[in-house]
Parts: structure tokens; sequence; C-alpha cells
């Protein structure tokens, strides 16, 4: 690995560990991104509350240091973080999982997680990543990926998409708006810095996961998904999430183009990461 390639993987560690520090830093109004799915996440990790006539679906609840914001912003919407009745995973990183175990004593909240990524929470909790910021807790229910997930008039379809972890899980859902139905998707996990080499390597796990990353990525590349959730609104390409939703103009969420623009930026990142470690 090139010394400006060790150095940014650095830098993201400890942009991290600044930010479960200073988790005020990344504090973001709660906001409506489509007829009753919200915005209740952080400037750099996004959580989804979806509101059916059930009870409260939540999509990822980011790092135990961020609790508070996440329970804020649930209630400055209207809303009580004790009637979340599941709470879907993404995949087992402490920044996407790390408040579970609060969540959960507070609501009684059923957990779901994708199997593949279920010894990251016995045997392997080093790969949770800062997993001593992770308290145990317990999963209900592994994505079955020929079942979607029912509450309500919500219908959650989740996919397995591995790469970024082994049981990364991507979900799609309709909404109907206006006489139509639009497909709101996010992509369980895009961040390609932990499949370099290097630290494939050092955790223990198969280079192989780069080559599913990519065959991951293709899979699915050419759905229609109408309305991006972004697990990081980093991760976007051409289209500011967070400025929209500052803008006020929630039409501007419905962009059927963001969801490919997305993928293949990500895709080509990891070629790129490739191409290099084989001419190192």
């Amino acid at each position: 690995m090139e010394k400006k390639d060790v150095n940014k993987v650095k830098d993201i560690s400890a942009r991290a560990l600044r930010m479960m520090n200073n988790p005020w830093t990344i504090q973001h109004e709660p906001f409506e991104v489509i007829d009753d799915v919200y915005f209740v996440g952080t400037s750099w990790v996004s959580s989804f509350l979806i509101d059916t006539d059930e009870g409260l679906i939540l999509i990822d609840c980011a790092m135990q240091e961020t609790l508070y914001l996440l329970i804020d912003s649930i209630h400055r919407l209207g809303f009580d973080p004790r009637n979340i009745s599941k709470l879907l995973l993404t995949h087992g990183h402490f920044d996407h999982c790390g408040a579970v175990r609060a969540i959960q004593e507070m609501s009684g909240c059923e957990v779901w997680i994708g199997k593949d990524d279920a010894y990251f929470f016995t045997e392997r909790r080093d790969l949770i990543v800062f997993e001593d910021h992770v308290p145990e807790f317990r999963i209900d229910h592994y994505y079955d990926y020929s079942k979607p997930i029912k509450m309500g008039e919500i219908s959650i379809m989740p996919v397995h998409c591995p790469g970024h972890t082994e049981g990364t899980t991507s979900l799609f859902f309709d909404i109907e708006k206006d006489d139509s139905v639009l497909t709101c998707g996010i992509h369980g996990g895009l961040g390609s810095y932990v499949m370099r080499k290097e630290n494939l390597l050092k955790s223990n796990m198969p280079l192989s996961l780069q080559t599913t990353y990519l065959e991951s990525i293709d899979a699915i590349v050419d759905k229609k998904v109408d309305v991006v959730l972004p697990s990081h609104v980093g991760h976007l390409v051409d289209h500011d999430f967070l400025g929209i939703a500052k803008s006020g103009d929630k039409r501007k969420f419905i962009d059927s183009s963001v969801w490919l623009r997305m993928l293949l930026s990500k895709k080509q990142e990891m070629l790129d990461i490739i191409e290099k470690e084989r001419e190192a």
C-alpha cells in the first residue's frame, strides 16, 4: 500500500475516534425525506425512521455516543422511541450498531441483521471495529433474502450485498405518493477502505471480498430506486442530500439517477484500489 493510502486509512480511524469523542459536532436536524420516512441520523452516518400504522421501524442506529442525538431527533419529529418495533441493521460495524443495546432496552424492539455478520458479535468482536464502544445485544432475526419484512403497510425487501462485510444487507421498500409508487433504497455498505488488501490480511479476512463486493454492486446497479437513502451521505455523487433538506424542496429527493451514479462511483473506487495494489 502506498504511504498516502496508509495515511488515509489512519485518518479515517482518527476521524471516527474524534467523532465518538465529540458527537455533538456531527449533530444534524431531523427531517422527512418522503411520506413517513425520516432522516434521524448525523452528518456522518445515517439512521432512518419509518412510521407505519403498526409502529416504528428504525434502519441503523449509529454509535453509542450519538444515542442522545438519535433520541432527540425522534422526539423532535413527534415520535416516541419506545414505539420502535423493529431495528434493521445494514451490517455489523460500530457506527451502524453501537446504540442497539440501549434502543433494545428502551423499546423492546426486535433486531435484525445479516446472518453472515452474526459472528462479529461472538468470536470476532474485533471486526465490529471499536468493539469496546458496542455493548452486547440480542439478535432476534437474521434476514431471509427470499422474504420481505412486513409491518403495517410497509414491506421491506432485504438483499444480500456482501463485500464491505460478509453480511452487508441492502433494503428496499415502496412508498405510495401522488397516485404513484416510489421505491426507496439503502445500500448496506459501500465503504472501501476496510476492503483494502492490507486491512483484509490484518483482519484475517479473504481477499475475495473485493471481487464479491464488485459482483454485489453489479447485481443491483440497474435496480430502479427513486429515492436513495444513503447509509453515509458522503457516498452520494452530485446529490447534496443534507442540502436538499435545508432547502425544503423534498421533490429533489426523488431522483432515479442517484442510485446508479453512487454505485458506479463506488465500484470505480474499488477497481482503482485493486489496480494500485496490483502495481505495488
